[in-house]
């Protein structure tokens, strides 16, 4: 899609802020995010492939984003030139969303790597239990199953880990209540089948996700006492991850 103006054609950025942070992570795109709002991102230009701008750090360096894809690029800096995303990039991507497509820079106030809650107690409203389902079966899609090469493990990984800030990102809108603490619950069983029948969870991000998902059961005990007994009956019993032991069934 691209923007007219004054008689020149401007490529807009096929990514909003929500698609860095949930790709790059809190402390990747703080960084990056702290280079665009100190003023570091130099003037941008458009091509027909994307933006490049010189973006000031220990030296300036010359960044290149795709229109398409923030990830895909090129920075002159020592990551950049290892092809790794850099700091650099992600504070392009997010100068070239502000400057053209505005309406998409929204920025997450959530925190996306750990276990949030939204310390309401009140009952879920019918809009919002499909809404945050919806949500959450689309973080669940990234977590797959992987029996590719070595070559590509490493991109898996980030799939996985995408997929796990979304799911938080879903679960930190949770009112506490039952319905939100069997959703949680329902979640987990889903991920429990996931790593048993081939997703390649070696590095423990899966884990770590459901350990965040008892987590966030823990904080609803914390606010709503009450509710204890009923996720201790709920909560699957004698697992491999020990969740009854995390949420201190025993």
């Amino acid at each position: 899609m691209d923007k007219k103006s004054n008689n020149r054609t401007f490529l807009l950025p096929q990514f909003s802020l929500f698609d860095i942070q949930i790709g790059v992570g809190e402390e990747e795109f703080k960084k990056g995010y702290k280079l665009f709002n100190d003023g570091k991102v130099g003037k941008i230009k458009s091509d027909i492939r994307g933006f490049s701008a010189a973006v000031a750090g220990a030296h300036p360096y010359e960044v290149f984003v795709e229109a398409n894809d923030f990830d895909q690029g090129s920075c002159s800096c020592y990551l950049g030139q290892k092809d790794i995303l850099c700091k650099h990039m992600i504070a392009l991507a997010i100068a070239a969303i502000f400057k053209y497509n505005p309406e998409n820079f929204k920025l997450i106030t959530s925190p996306l790597d750990r276990a949030v809650c939204s310390g309401q107690i009140r009952d879920i409203t019918k809009e919002e239990l499909v809404a945050i389902k919806k949500e959450l079966k689309h973080g669940l899609s990234y977590i797959k199953y992987y029996d590719g090469p070595s070559s590509k493990w490493f991109t898996y990984q980030d799939t996985l880990l995408k997929g796990g800030r979304l799911m938080r990102y879903a679960l930190s809108k949770l009112p506490i209540c039952e319905e939100s603490a069997k959703i949680c619950i329902d979640f987990l069983v889903k991920l429990d089948k996931k790593v048993c029948n081939g997703v390649d969870d070696s590095d423990g991000t899966v884990g770590e996700l459901m350990t965040d998902i008892v987590e966030v059961l823990n904080l609803f005990v914390s606010n709503k006492p009450d509710l204890r007994n009923f996720i201790s009956e709920h909560l699957p019993k004698e697992t491999s991850f020990g969740w009854e032991r995390m949420f201190g069934v025993i």
